[in-house]
């Protein structure tokens, strides 16, 4: 699970026409963020009040950074099915990115109201947490993620982060050097180190 992965599999209300089939066979073939994106929109244009093609543009277009957009296409998905977990968890994400951490909460809360054991959903809200500077409260949903997931990185780097903020710069610079035996070519983790041991 990485801060910026994105979940995709939806209601499973996909159509299931060839049209359709072709058009997401394309879209995965695509060479280009410009072709994926064209792809992705036709999609919607033939089934309109379909779900799971207006998530696949709500994250292609979160992919490519359109962030705006993509916020606009994941409320659309939502109105068709308000119970899409992929899509709430997604948008708590982006919204958490684009500094509404209050919003990306109430979108994170919705989703794991439904989905309670989601890693991805409990990631991103720990990370809102952060932002809000409740890194106690969020310091406890990285640790349980760290006993599920004992080597992602990004769950060590988010742990070590909160150990940061609420002081504790041994035991952040104890993760950061863990995170650096995991991944020694993130330059995050070695921009924290750095922080942390000077």
């Amino acid at each position: 699970m990485t801060s910026d992965k994105l979940s995709m599999s939806g209601s499973g209300t996909l159509a299931g026409s060839q049209e359709i089939e072709d058009l997401m066979k394309q879209l995965r073939a695509s060479k280009t963020p410009e072709a994926a994106l064209k792809l992705a929109r036709r999609a919607v244009e033939l089934r309109p009040k379909n779900p799971d093609l207006r998530l696949i543009l709500a994250v292609t277009l979160h992919n490519q950074g359109k962030a705006q957009e993509a916020e606009h296409a994941y409320g659309e998905c939502l109105m068709l099915d308000r119970e899409n977990v992929p899509a709430l968890t997604n948008l708590g994400s982006l919204q958490i990115s684009g500094g509404q951490a209050e919003a990306g909460l109430k979108a994170l809360e919705g989703a794991l109201h439904l989905d309670p054991d989601n890693q991805q959903a409990r990631f991103h809200k720990g990370r809102g947490l952060g932002r809000l500077g409740r890194a106690d409260e969020a310091l406890k949903i990285f640790d349980e993620l760290a006993v599920e997931q004992p080597d992602n990185v990004d769950v060590i780097k988010s742990q070590a982060l909160c150990h940061m903020d609420i002081g504790h710069k041994t035991k952040a610079a104890e993760l950061l050097f863990r995170a650096a035996e995991l991944a020694p070519h993130d330059k995050a983790v070695s921009n924290a180190l750095k922080k942390v041991t000077s």
